[in-house]
C-alpha cells in the first residue's frame, strides 16, 4: 500500500505503469487531448499516448497512486508497440471538445433561466406591494405569477433554477420568497402534490414573511442579537401575515397554514403557536424546509452563509428533529447531496462547483473546474457519472478559496440549481 505522507516526485515516462497517479508539468490543457493535466494512469495505451505526445518526464504523486512507479533501474524502454492512431487521438480530443459544447449549453440554460428569475423578482415586489395594501387583484396576479413559477421552473426534464447567492438587503426581501416559493414547489411536486396543491403550495411559500411587512424595517435590519421584546415582536409575524391574507377574500384559504406555521417545529420548539407534528399543517412544513435552507444559505451577512452542502448537512444532521423527516428527505432528493452550488475538491486535486444534481446517483454531480490555463468562459465541465476515476473528496467554504479561484468560479455571486426530474 502507498503512504500518504510520501512527497510528489518527479518521474521518467519509462517509470510509469498503470496505477500511477501523475501530473503533466507546465502542460496547458489545449496542449494535449487528456481531459485533466492530473490524472491516475489507466493502461499501457495511455503511457504509449504520453511518449508520441514528446512528454520524457512528469511528476508522481504517491498519496492519489494504487501502486508506486518504477525504480529508476526497472523502468521500461519506450515500447517497440505500433503509435497510437491518429484516429484514437483525434477521439480524446472530440470527447474534450464535447464537453466544452455542453458546458455551453448549460451556460446558455443559465442565461436564459436568469433572465426569467429576473423577470420574476421584478413582477413579485408589485405584486407584494399591491397585497400589503389588501388589493384582491393583486391575488389575481400572485395566482398567474405562481403558474409562471411552474411553467418555467418546474416543467423542463432539467429543471434550472438560478437563485440570487449574495445579494443586498434590499433585494433579498424578494429573492427569500422567490427562493422559497420555488424550492418548496418542487419539494411538493416530488410529494406527489397535484396542481392546485402545489398553487396553493407557491403562494403560502411566496407570502410567508409578508407579516413582517408589519414589523420597523430597523428591526428587521438589526444585526447581532435582539432583545426579549425584540424577538417577541419579530416571533409575531406569522400571525400578522395569516390576518393580512385572511382579510383578502379572494387568497386561497388552503395556504394560510403555510403562512402562519413556517417558523412551528416538529418537536413543539418552534412559534407562534408552539405546534408539534401533525398538528403542522403539510404544506407549511414543506415550506418550513425550503425558508430554513435558504436562510442558511443567503444569509443578510455573507459571511455567515453556508455552502449548499453545508447547510443540508447541517439541516440533516443537527435540526432533524425541528423538520418533517419524509419531506427533508424528499428535499434533500431534489437538491442533491451535493447541492448545486457546493464548491469540491476532487480525487485528482481538482477545484469545481458542482452544477448538475445527477438524480441516479447523487454522490456524481456535474462539476465545473478552475483551471487557470482555460479561460473561465470555457470552463471544462465533468459529469461525474460519466465513468471518470474521478469522485468528490470534500466540501470547501467559499471563503477558504484563493482569490483567483474565487473569481473564476463565481461560487458566492449566485447559486446554480440544476435539477433533473423525470
Amino acid at each position: 500500500m502507498v503512504s500518504p505522507d510520501m512527497p510528489e516526485y518527479r518521474i521518467s515516462v519509462d517509470q510509469l505503469r498503470p496505477g500511477v497517479f501523475i501530473r503533466l508539468e507546465r502542460a496547458r490543457w489545449f496542449d494535449h487531448p487528456f481531459l485533466f493535466n492530473s490524472f491516475k494512469i489507466r493502461d499501457d495505451k495511455q503511457i504509449a499516448l504520453l511518449r508520441q505526445l514528446g512528454v520524457t518526464e512528469l511528476i508522481c504523486i504517491p498519496e492519489k497512486s494504487d501502486v508506486l512507479p518504477l525504480a529508476p533501474k526497472e523502468r521500461k524502454p519506450a515500447p517497440t508497440t505500433p503509435p497510437i492512431s491518429d484516429q484514437d487521438i483525434e477521439a480524446l480530443w472530440d470527447e474534450k471538445r464535447e464537453r466544452t459544447r455542453r458546458l455551453q449549453e448549460k451556460k446558455q440554460r443559465i442565461a436564459e433561466c436568469e433572465g426569467r428569475y429576473a423577470e420574476c423578482l421584478a413582477a413579485f415586489s408589485s405584486i407584494l406591494k399591491g397585497l400589503v395594501r389588501g388589493d384582491a387583484h393583486s391575488v389575481d396576479q400572485a395566482l398567474a405569477f405562481v403558474d409562471r413559477l411552474t411553467d418555467n421552473f418546474l416543467h423542463d426534464t432539467e429543471s434550472t433554477l438560478h437563485l440570487m447567492n449574495v445579494m443586498d438587503p434590499g433585494e433579498r426581501v424578494y429573492s427569500h420568497p422567490l427562493n422559497v416559493a420555488v424550492l418548496s414547489m418542487m419539494t411538493g411536486r416530488l410529494a406527489g402534490l397535484d396542481r392546485d396543491e402545489l398553487v396553493c403550495l407557491g403562494m403560502g411559500a411566496l407570502f410567508h414573511d409578508i407579516g413582517k411587512e408589519r414589523l420597523e424595517r430597523k428591526l428587521l435590519r438589526k444585526r447581532g442579537p435582539l432583545t426579549r421584546p425584540e424577538q417577541d415582536l419579530v416571533e409575531r409575524h406569522p400571525e400578522y401575515g395569516a390576518d393580512m391574507m385572511r382579510a383578502i377574500p379572494a387568497f386561497p384559504e388552503q395556504a394560510l397554514p403555510a403562512v402562519a406555521q413556517h417558523h412551528e417545529r416538529m418537536d413543539g420548539s418552534g412559534y407562534p403557536m408552539g405546534l408539534k407534528a401533525d398538528g403542522i399543517d403539510r404544506l407549511a412544513r414543506i415550506t418550513a424546509i425550503a425558508d430554513a435552507y435558504d436562510n442558511l444559505c443567503n444569509s443578510p451577512d455573507p459571511d455567515d452563509s453556508l455552502t449548499p452542502y453545508l447547510a443540508l448537512s447541517y439541516m440533516f444532521g443537527q435540526q432533524k428533529h425541528l423538520f418533517d423527516v419524509e419531506l427533508l428527505a424528499l428535499f434533500i432528493r431534489c437538491l442533491g447531496v451535493y447541492p448545486p452550488g457546493t464548491v469540491v475538491q476532487l480525487s485528482n486535486g481538482a477545484i469545481g462547483m458542482v452544477m448538475a444534481v445527477n438524480p441516479q446517483n447523487q454522490l456524481r454531480p456535474s462539476v465545473v473546474l478552475y483551471d487557470s490555463e482555460v479561460p473561465k468562459k470555457e470552463a471544462l465541465i465533468v459529469d461525474l457519472a460519466d465513468g471518470d476515476d474521478l469522485r468528490v473528496e470534500k466540501s470547501i467554504r467559499p471563503k477558504h478559496l484563493p482569490p483567483e479561484i474565487f473569481q473564476y468560479l463565481s461560487p458566492r455571486s449566485r447559486i446554480s440549481y440544476f435539477v433533473n426530474q423525470n
